[in-house]
């Protein structure tokens, strides 16, 4: 696969940039040699997972199976306000006090799909899925996320649509298989997300920024999950596009420079890419393709993780990489964006991620696949 420039990288990845957010968007270019085999695979088989849970002895697990098992009333998901007028939201760093309580129907949002779709997992019936789809389609039929507010000086409705739209696709993508039979209702849904995931993958951000960093990863994610169950080739292939750029422009150590770039808060910010890169490998995976191991001039998304991993025994190692003596680790204090971990030792061995996660268990993060505890850890 050809290694693009940056600019050209984003315009073929899937839309030309948009003058404002009304502009027409242009039909994405397959990625050549990546195509959606299978539209139920999602990022874990449903089957497989909820047999092992329902055979497993293991304490964290029962007890988790229990936790997952008190899902959300539908009446009251039902009423979470829905996102269809134009989103303006405070700026994270800028007024985080506004920031926190402007966020909160998001995050009402992102749990509650979070939640119906771990329900579904240990549920004796399909009520949570069916309730699932209840409510997406509530959201599908007003066009929520289609408009927000996007400016050089506050960016925050974008950011905050990312996440929420790969929460509602991997909540979806989740309790797929189970619910085959409400085709016309899925079909509504599949072509609200795509209609709102090309509208907002088309703003390409700033360059040596959010044109290349977190951001598009973040994107590329929702892209990639959504790709997959609408059998969108260019959609899905995104993801690759995007661990291609990463392993590009990592250096050898496996820092991504772009994240790097955040002073102090580098080693957030390495780990917090990670995350979402993580999850578009093991989609890409369930394809059929070897994310996992994917080189570039020899570095893989395995030596991302070694120089994470390094990160967290000696934070101060990221001082060379990012310009700054100061190292903020308040994210080591908040299980969510460790959640990740659980897909990566699903598949490899690292006693250091072990060890990290070992008593932060059952791990969560309400956007990126809700409960990772439950869909990959595999107990003792």
């Amino acid at each position: 696969m050809p290694l693009l420039d940056r600019r050209g990288f984003i315009l073929s990845a899937l839309a030309a940039p948009l003058a404002g957010c009304g502009a027409a968007v242009h039909a994405p270019k397959p990625l050549a040699g990546y195509r959606v085999r299978d539209p139920l695979a999602g990022y874990f088989d449903l089957g497989a997972r909820r047999r092992f849970l329902r055979a497993s002895s293991d304490p964290l697990l029962v007890d988790l199976r229990t936790r997952i098992a008190r899902a959300p009333d539908c009446d009251a998901v039902l009423r979470i306000p829905v996102q269809d007028s134009r989103i303006t939201l405070p700026t994270f760093y800028g007024d985080n006090a506004g920031w926190r309580t402007a966020v909160r129907p998001f995050w009402a949002i992102e749990d509650a799909v979070s939640d119906l779709a771990a329900a579904n997992l240990v549920a004796p019936d399909r009520r949570h899925a069916d309730c699932l789809v209840r409510l997406m389609l509530h959201w599908a039929r007003r066009n929520a996320l289609s408009e927000f507010h996007f400016s050089d000086d506050n960016k925050q409705a974008w950011y905050q649509i990312e996440s929420t739209l790969f929460a509602f696709a991997l909540a979806l993508a989740a309790i797929r298989p189970d619910v085959q039979d409400r085709h016309r209702d899925l079909k509504t849904i599949d072509a609200w997300l795509e209609r709102v995931a090309r509208h907002h993958f088309a703003i390409p951000g700033q360059e040596g920024g959010t044109c290349c960093n977190n951001h598009f990863y973040r994107r590329a994610l929702y892209a990639t999950i959504i790709g997959v169950m609408v059998r969108d080739d260019a959609l899905f292939g995104t993801g690759m596009r995007a661990i291609t750029m990463a392993l590009s422009e990592a250096t050898p150590e496996g820092a991504l420079p772009l994240e790097m770039k955040r002073g102090p808060r580098a080693a957030h910010y390495q780990n917090y890419a990670l995350m979402y890169l993580a999850m578009m490998a093991q989609i890409t995976e369930r394809q059929g393709y070897a994310a996992w191991d994917r080189k570039i001039d020899g570095k893989s998304l395995h030596t991302l993780v070694k120089f994470n991993n390094q990160l967290l025994a000696n934070p101060a190692a990221v001082t060379r990489f990012s310009g700054s003596r100061e190292v903020i680790l308040k994210f080591h204090k908040d299980p969510q964006y460790f959640a990740w971990f659980e897909l990566y030792l699903s598949r490899y061995r690292s006693p250091a991620m072990e060890a990290w996660v070992a008593q932060r268990r059952p791990l969560y993060n309400r956007s990126l696949g809700g409960h990772l505890t439950a869909y990959f850890h595999r107990g003792a």
